[in-house]
């Protein structure tokens, strides 16, 4: 791999985080977590390409530039993330409640005897 593959291969993970930014701005989870994961491969593939290739000075600057700007919108995307986790996390706690008060208005209607049990009931 040459120089200027590398830092296309960078440039490619930047627009990649661009567009997990705007898949997360429009509450896209789907296409988040498809991206994300092409993204961690993406990034396996650079590891282990950038020990083949040494860059020259622009280069590396170049290349600080760009893992800047990616860590950058990692950073929101993950704002987004969080903000999703919490109000995932709000819901589960509303069925669970909803649950336990199910299970408990169940279990004192059964245990509620019917007036006609008195009513029709044998001496």
């Amino acid at each position: 791999m040459m120089q200027a593959q590398l830092i296309a291969a960078y440039e490619q993970l930047l627009e990649q985080s661009q567009r997990l930014l705007e898949y997360a701005k429009k509450a896209d989870w789907d296409g988040i977590f498809a991206l994300k994961s092409q993204g961690l491969i993406d990034a396996a593939y650079l590891r282990r390409a950038q020990d083949q290739v040494d860059l020259d000075a622009s280069g590396q600057q170049y290349k600080l530039e760009l893992l800047s700007q990616i860590l950058a919108l990692e950073e929101q995307v993950n704002w987004f993330l969080h903000a999703r986790q919490n109000d995932l996390g709000e819901l589960m706690q509303i069925n669970r409640k909803k649950s336990n008060l199910n299970t408990a208005y169940r279990a004192s209607s059964n245990q509620v005897i019917p007036i006609s049990h008195y009513l029709y009931r044998k001496k």
